[in-house]
């Protein structure tokens, strides 16, 4: 999340690398962050998505925010069902990098698209991402987040859940997926912060770059967003139609 942006998007749009070989049946579009977008927006290819989790024991994600991250799916994609599957693992870790990240994938991943149905994976970890202590979730390849579920609960106090904090990361990370905000397109808005590459300028847009970082409650005013703004939603309508 932010400043190392990369956090979400950039890490992955930075080190494509990582991913190579990953799985032999993905195609190019898993590697890179939003590259997966027209995939996931439109219902031609693919009608059906589903989400499978795998999280640390004791880590496990709120089920309002799976439930609102079907809700958002619905609402910006063209896909007719959207199911969830989780499953949990162990780990002594408290620190992960990227390249660990994507080990624990390969290890605990099983559904991956075909058919009619496209798979989106979401790890939910304890502990911290090793390259950026405030990151609260990172979108990592086409398919790909991780939520750092600890991180999401110390970022909590008096006016802001960590119930609300995960819906908004959980959807602004899904976001990315999306390629939200001129990851792969150019938006004919001007929403992106230049500050925050791939990020929107607009606090009341769940795209909005303080959404990921642990230093959220600092930098915005009352309950987090956990909805795309109208020049988001205007960009993945132009995506799903061919347009950008």
């Amino acid at each position: 999340m932010q400043k190392l942006l990369v956090i979400t998007v950039m890490m992955a749009f930075a080190t494509p690398g990582c991913l190579d070989g990953f799985k032999e049946s993905f195609v190019s579009c898993d590697n890179i962050t939003g590259e997966c977008k027209y995939e996931i927006l439109r219902g031609n290819e693919y009608s059906r998505l589903h989400i499978e989790v795998n999280y640390v024991t004791g880590n496990a994600p709120d089920s309002d925010a799976l439930n609102l991250l079907k809700q958002r799916i619905k609402e910006v994609t063209d896909k007719s069902t959207v199911t969830v599957s989780q499953s949990s693992f162990g780990s002594t870790d408290n620190s992960y990098t990227l390249e660990e990240i994507v080990d624990l994938e390969a290890s605990e991943r099983t559904e991956f698209k075909g058919g009619n149905t496209f798979v989106v994976h979401i790890l939910y970890l304890n502990g911290e991402f090793s390259d950026n202590s405030q990151a609260l979730g990172i979108a990592y390849s086409g398919t790909s987040f991780v939520m750092f579920k600890e991180k999401i609960e110390d970022a909590s106090f008096l006016l802001i859940s960590s119930k609300d904090i995960e819906k908004a990361v959980i959807v602004h990370e899904f976001g990315h997926l999306l390629g939200l905000v001129n990851k792969g397109y150019q938006s004919p808005h001007d929403h992106e912060d230049p500050d925050h590459p791939h990020h929107s300028n607009n606090e009341e847009s769940v795209m909005y770059w303080a959404i990921e970082s642990q230093d959220i409650g600092n930098q915005l005013d009352g309950q987090p967003p956990n909805n795309f703004d109208e020049y988001d939603l205007d960009d993945l309508s132009l995506l799903k139609q061919g347009k950008l």
